[in-house]
């Protein structure tokens, strides 16, 4: 038990005192990021379908799905939330364990700091836990399970969603080590979902899962309590690489939320570094997209197994379209969410330098790297070679460049003066003294 025990230990006793200012920084910005990309997926027809559905069913009214403003139970917005967030594959990712943090961690805390009027450095410190639970465990599995095929984000994400929750409702060491037990027995998601409204789901589930098993481990709900360090459960079915060090390792002092990026471009994390380096070539050579005749993109071999669609037929599937983020690059200088639509697809000129490109792998590349080369019509080639995107740890977005990504997204759901007071509030977020208000802000 020992791994998940100290694990637990540091969930439950971690205060704001103990988070370097960067650490906090960096937790304001995962939460001003997550609310853009929770509104930004107001307009989508499915989440009313779904809000509907959970109306339906009925329930206590204890927590908002944001942008409706409507009320259901904890339970059912994390999960409506959870899926809203990551609906628009905006929210913030982690290349080094390819999760999507904030989508699992922020719906679980949020729905419960509403319900019960907590202070904004509750908000703060229950985000970076839920952080470095689902970081950490993604260190610790290693990157074979990925590869196998299974969604980090729901794997994952339960427990930081888990984590968040428990100390928010204040649980005892042995009850957190049982919610973590929980989620292991609910562990899934298939990366095999990506480019349909499942991919999502998965984020919205975890969310809900996590939360519920914090919720039942309060109330005396048994499991396994060392499923983090019992070699012949979780890690052994999910991993043949799993190392606890790195669950405990530094803990407290090395907090892994610093190594988060945030998204300048609303697609898959694996097509950024193609999309910047083409989006660099046309602001420095003035790119006639009409006159390119051919653009090739070298990256990792794992770049082009998950992001290559050449054939994107909606939205959805284009945010897993290297080709379509190069022509977005090269004609628009662009690829933010509005970007991301079905008449863009159709228009005749994004298809035709869609089918100009020409993709490869190269093992020696990182994740984060890419090669373009540009070749015009006339024979003239532009080359660029990129180490990492806008957006990654090496080359941060500022507060204020998330701030303008989050005013695009929610000023159409909740208008200019609320967006800026939500923007005012998380920037304090210390002095916020009831979360429920920072939520109503968020609401139409």
């Amino acid at each position: 038990m020992e791994t998940t025990r100290t694990l637990s230990e540091y969930v439950l006793r971690t205060v704001i005192t103990d988070l370097p200012d960067q650490v906090v920084e960096m937790s304001k910005k995962a939460l001003l990021d997550w609310i853009g990309c929770c509104l930004g997926a107001f307009k989508e027809p499915i989440a009313g379908s779904v809000l509907a559905f959970l109306l339906d069913l009925g329930g206590n009214p204890q927590a908002s799905v944001l942008g409706f403003g409507e009320k259901i139970n904890t339970l059912q917005a994390a999960f409506l939330n959870g899926w809203m967030s990551h609906v628009l594959d905006y929210d913030d990712a982690n290349s080094l364990v390819r999760t999507h943090p904030s989508a699992a961690v922020v719906p679980a805390l949020l729905a419960l700091a509403e319900r019960d009027h907590r202070h904004g450095v509750d908000l703060i410190v229950s985000l970076v836990v839920g952080h470095e639970v689902t970081l950490r465990l993604g260190a610790a599995l290693g990157r074979k399970y990925y590869d196998a095929g299974w969604h980090a984000t729901p794997i994952l994400g339960r427990f930081g969603a888990a984590s968040a929750a428990g100390r928010l409702l204040r649980l005892e060491t042995d009850q957190l080590c049982q919610a973590f037990g929980l989620c292991a027995t609910q562990a899934a998601g298939l990366r095999a979902t990506f480019g349909t409204m499942a991919k999502p789901f998965h984020a919205g589930k975890a969310a809900m899962d996590g939360l519920l098993a914090a919720m039942l481990a309060q109330r005396g709900m048994s499991a396994p309590k060392g499923i983090l360090s019992d070699p012949s459960s979780f890690r052994s079915l999910f991993s043949t690489e799993y190392d606890p060090e790195k669950m405990t390792e530094g803990l407290g002092e090395h907090f892994l939320i610093l190594s988060n990026s945030f998204k300048p471009y609303a697609a898959c994390l694996l097509a950024h570094p193609a999309i910047d380096a083409l989006i660099a070539l046309k602001k420095e050579h003035a790119i006639d997209p009409e006159r390119v005749e051919e653009i090739h993109v070298r990256m990792a071999s794992l770049n082009l197994k998950v992001a290559a669609n050449p054939t994107p037929q909606n939205s959805a599937e284009a945010k897993f379209s290297i080709p379509f983020g190069a022509a977005l690059a090269l004609i628009r200088g662009s690829a933010v969410e509005s970007d991301f639509r079905e008449e863009v697809l159709e228009e005749p000129l994004v298809k035709e330098v869609m089918r100009r490109v020409r993709l490869s792998a190269r093992d020696a590349l990182a994740e984060a790297e890419a090669q373009v080369k540009v070749i015009l019509q006339d024979g003239r080639t532009f080359d660029k070679s990129l180490q990492a995107p806008r957006g990654s740890p090496t080359h941060p977005l500022s507060f204020g460049e998330l701030e303008e990504k989050f005013r695009d997204l929610a000023i159409p759901v909740i208008g200019r003066p609320k967006a800026a007071e939500v923007i005012e509030i998380v920037r304090d977020l210390e002095d916020l003294d009831d979360a429920a208000r920072l939520v109503s802000l968020c609401c139409v």
